[in-house]
């Protein structure tokens, strides 16, 4: 456990040092979460009561689906691609740790830094600007924090899932990008799932992209409570069993397949 800190404060600490990269994310999402508050207040001025929800849940919906992304979506595929492709993966292998326990442990480092210096002001800028609305009560910030765990275990293994891809196609840049759309439009990150049509619903129902954003997302809202709230916290951690238990199983493929290019 101490080794699995140790490259967290590692990844913590390389990630900070990018200072141009940190106010232009900041700057890019405090434009995003400008143009989802306006998008769900036109649409509401509109269509007043067709959402099933207030327009402030609406809004805080809207917000929190980018706010999240800042600090959740910090998967490895980049960095494995990049260490495939320029061979430096080797340096990795080396390391006294599990590769895939290497790559929580970065990711973890990652997650925590962007938690701190990009998620909270953004939520505190979303709550003076953009009315966003803090959780009604403990117990729905306790399960909400429990959510976003499972969330960024199961987002951190599909990233996991996508880099073993670099092993053998060597270039994902066409993969990730139908993969990140998958996501964003799954996972009910920018339209929440009970708005889409029902065979689309029923699709992103019997895919793992709900467990990101859809869930913590509408336990936050209070769209999800009580036992419901905890089933859905149950899918979580199964669709985070299930990924890390395939994720092993294919890095140990892969793993063979990278041992005998190497020679």
């Amino acid at each position: 456990m101490k080794l699995f800190w140790a490259f967290t404060r590692q990844a913590f600490h390389s990630t900070a040092i990018f200072r141009f990269e940190f106010w232009m994310r900041l700057v890019f999402v405090y434009i995003l979460m400008y143009t989802i508050y306006w998008v769900w207040k036109t649409l509401y001025t509109q269509t007043p009561g067709a959402f099933g929800l207030s327009l402030q849940q609406m809004i805080t919906y809207g917000i929190l689906g980018m706010a999240l992304e800042i600090f959740l979506d910090v998967g490895p595929e980049w960095y494995i691609s990049n260490q495939v492709r320029t061979g430096a993966i080797d340096t990795d292998l080396m390391k006294p740790l599990d590769f895939h326990i290497h790559m929580l442990a970065r990711s973890a480092g990652e997650m925590m830094l962007s938690l701190s210096v990009l998620a909270l002001p953004s939520f505190v800028i979303g709550y003076y600007l953009f009315h966003l609305r803090l959780p009604e009560d403990m117990t729905t910030t306790l399960l909400f924090g429990v959510s976003l765990v499972f969330s960024f275990l199961v987002f951190f293994h599909i990233g996991f899932l996508l880099g073993i891809l670099s092993v053998i196609t060597l270039d994902i840049r066409s993969i990730a990008w139908a993969y990140y759309s998958m996501v964003s439009f799954f996972s009910g990150q920018i339209v929440p799932l009970w708005l889409f049509p029902d065979f689309l619903r029923k699709i992103s129902e019997a895919l793992p992209f709900q467990a990101v954003y859809y869930i913590p997302m509408s336990i936050y809202i209070k769209r999800l409570s009580g036992s419901t709230a905890l089933q859905a916290v149950g899918l979580q951690v199964f669709w985070a069993l299930v990924l890390a238990w395939l994720a092993r199983w294919a890095w140990s493929r892969v793993h063979v397949r990278l041992t005998v290019q190497e020679g």
